[in-house]
């Protein structure tokens, strides 16, 4: 049975889709603040959950055809799929492209990205404690990904990309709540959403020096990764 979090966390990230160029243009601590904290949380939720949850899926992975390195390389292509998608962005044939179709191919991904976050979420089932953290990095990981997504095409996104994104997620997330909760098929998407987040993050949600408040990015990192270390320690995550 999907658990009230699970709804909860889903619809709050459908309403970041809709509204993360608002919610970060409007934020009362500031873009470049929101956005730094966005960063450091969501590089220390790689660090300290997706990782240590790959490599436990991982070691759960078994059977005679098992390699000990599926998943991980199931994150590496993930990685690998998305850096293609920003290097084609920045291509001169993309630029020579209408801004329509340069935009399309981008969102195809990230649409099939938001589906599969929502619905490891959903599927995951994550409740209490657990879920308040779960759900406030990535909540933070969708506005900043949006917001890059949006402010450099800012009308299609409007118009077209944030409804697309925001389908996405709430597929994602019917999905993961009539799918199975495990087994093979939820270990690949926890996998390629592992790799997808790892590169998403450094290479977009780490902000740059100029765009960057320091003290920010620093301490929610810092804080959000002790916090999650203290807590799985004590609730055995």
């Amino acid at each position: 049975m999907i658990s009230i979090e699970s709804i909860v966390i889903g619809l709050v990230l459908i309403f970041i889709q809709l509204y993360a160029l608002n919610i970060v243009e409007r934020s009362p601590i500031g873009e470049q603040k929101l956005l730094s904290l966005s960063g450091g949380v969501a590089i220390s939720y790689v660090f300290v959950y997706i990782l240590p949850t790959l490599h436990e899926e991982q070691e759960k992975l078994g059977g005679s055809l098992a390699l000990d390195t599926e998943l991980y390389f199931l994150g590496l292509l993930a990685l690998l799929v998305y850096f293609v998608v920003y290097a084609f962005a920045e291509t001169k044939g993309a630029t020579q492209q209408k801004e329509q179709t340069v935009y399309m191919v981008q969102i195809s991904f990230f649409m099939v990205y938001t589906f599969i976050i929502s619905y490891v979420v959903v599927s995951s089932d994550v409740q209490k404690v657990e879920s308040l953290f779960y759900g406030l990095a990535i909540s933070l990981h969708f506005i900043g990904l949006s917001y890059h997504l949006g402010k450099k095409h800012r009308p299609l996104h409007n118009n077209r990309g944030r409804y697309l994104l925001g389908g996405a997620t709430l597929a994602g997330a019917i999905t993961g709540g009539l799918a199975p909760s495990s087994g093979l098929f939820v270990d690949a998407m926890i996998a390629f959403s592992s790799g997808a987040m790892l590169f998403n993050v450094i290479s977009k949600e780490l902000p740059f020096e100029k765009e960057a408040h320091l003290p920010t990015f620093v301490i929610s990192s810092l804080l959000y990764s002790t916090t999650i270390i203290a807590l799985k320690a004590f609730f055995n995550w």
